[in-house]
């Protein structure tokens, strides 16, 4: 009877785990629609410009987007996740012009992320292959000068000890082979290998990194094709084939917390395409740093400084500014990013590199009423561009001859916990010299008033 007892028991068990790894995965959905509208004024700073071809005053733009995710969790080990992003849509155009829903006007939803997440059987090792956001570590400017971004890879993920991990990764920025065949070899892929080492103790945290990104032949065209120049030195284009051969970065984060409430965060972050010839190099520096006060209950300050190196006068050197592939760094939330929806701020361009720049902040202003938060900002900037350098963009660009003042009032109002509106008001000036820009290029005065609403689900 022992026996039989233990036999039923077994079976038990083994049936119980046949279940558990047969079961359904949990699928769950998430996502978000947003709707913003913004009023616009001389955001190419081309008042008195008779001559500007990309004006910019339409009074009123309304634009909208929508986000829908799939997670599928087979356990607690395994998920893959299929993200799907609608073309950021404005009224009155292509399928969203009166009338034209589904009339076959140009109104395309696109994959956004599709990738597994896994971790080694037994271990702590973490697995990414896919399609997913790649982030390379930034404490200040809410993300990196240097990628910040999705893009196709695998990237694994471990811990070492209590207060050390180790990151590493390879991933394919871009592909321009547009032939397939056996004799296809265009070689114009770029592509960048990462390692990270996070380093996590009591009171202070910092994220040591490196990358390397060898260049195809034929790279210039993917860095055309994808709109990616600031990666390579615009005083030499056009570019020839073989004219770059790799870049390279390195830098860290840093967060020192143990003074609270005063915090400090800072990055420090290097990079270096080499060019065939020296007029193709590109190498610069970025520093920034921030002083956090978060003792208030009803608000947190901020003081940031940044730099980032210039372009000299010598066009036959190469670029002095740091190579980007794809950043979302900004402070404020006009001239250099940090928008509130979409649409809504100057980040038109991640090539502006080139100034340094100091930002008062004030954010989670609490409000009269719950639910109600403000956040405010006064950035100033300069430019470290000389005067003489080339290919530098006006309304982007700052050289030496230049500076921006910026003034931004936004509100935050939660209608509901999913549903969000979004109220920012800015302004920026701009005092461009004419002597470096040419007449009636002497800057301006922006202006922007939004009003929008974010469901998350």
């Amino acid at each position: 009877m022992k026996r039989l007892t233990l036999l039923a028991v077994a079976l038990t068990m083994v049936l119980g785990m046949t279940a558990t790894s047969f079961a359904a995965p949990e699928v769950t959905i998430s996502g978000n629609v947003l709707v913003n509208a913004v009023w616009r004024d001389n955001w190419d700073f081309a008042d008195g410009n008779s001559g500007a071809v990309n004006s910019e005053e339409q009074a009123l733009r309304i634009q909208e987007r929508a986000d829908l995710y799939f997670t599928v969790t087979a356990n607690e080990n395994l998920k893959g996740v299929l993200g799907f992003r609608s073309v950021r849509g404005t009224w009155g155009q292509g399928a969203m012009a009166s009338d034209e829903s589904g009339s076959g006007a140009v109104n395309t939803i696109d994959l956004r992320d599709a990738y597994l997440d896994f971790n080694w059987p037994g271990t702590s090792v973490n697995v990414k292959a896919g399609l997913f956001p790649v982030g390379l570590p930034a404490a200040v400017g809410g993300a990196s000068m240097i990628q910040n971004a999705r893009t196709t890879g695998v990237m694994v993920s471990s811990p070492i000890t209590d207060n050390v991990s180790v990151l590493a990764g390879w991933t394919r920025l871009f592909d321009d082979n547009a032939t397939v065949g056996v004799d296809a070899d265009n070689n114009s892929q770029i592509d960048a290998w990462i390692l990270a080492l996070p380093l996590n103790f009591e009171g202070v945290s910092l994220s040591p990194f490196f990358v390397y990104a060898p260049l195809g032949t034929n790279a210039v065209t993917s860095i055309v094709t994808y709109d990616v120049n600031g990666l390579v030195s615009q005083t030499a284009i056009p570019y020839a084939s073989d004219s770059v051969k790799d870049a390279w970065w390195l830098g860290t984060d840093f967060n020192l917390s143990m003074f609270d409430p005063f915090v400090i965060r800072a990055d420090l972050n290097y990079g270096k395409v080499n060019g065939k010839e020296e007029e193709y190099d590109r190498s610069g520096w970025l520093f920034d740093i921030a002083l956090d006060y978060t003792g208030f209950d009803f608000m947190n300050l901020s003081l940031t400084y940044a730099y980032t190196t210039g372009e000299d006068d010598d066009d036959d050197n190469g670029s002095e500014r740091m190579p980007v592939i794809i950043e979302d760094w900004a402070i404020g939330s006009f001239w250099f990013g940090g928008g509130l929806i979409t649409g809504d701020d100057l980040d038109e361009d991640e090539d502006g590199l080139g100034f340094h720049a100091v930002a008062l902040s004030a954010t989670g202003i609490q409000s009269f009423a719950e639910g109600l938060t403000h956040d405010a900002h006064i950035v100033y900037a300069k430019g470290t561009n000389d005067k003489r350098a080339g290919a530098m963009v006006y309304g982007t660009d700052l050289t030496e001859e230049d500076s921006m003042w910026e003034i931004d009032f936004n509100t935050m109002y939660k209608i509901y916990d999913e549903l969000t509106m979004y109220n920012g008001i800015g302004y920026v000036n701009l005092d461009a010299d004419n002597d470096v820009w040419g007449p009636n290029r002497d800057g301006g005065d922006a202006w922007k008033f939004q009003l929008g609403m974010v469901y998350q689900f």
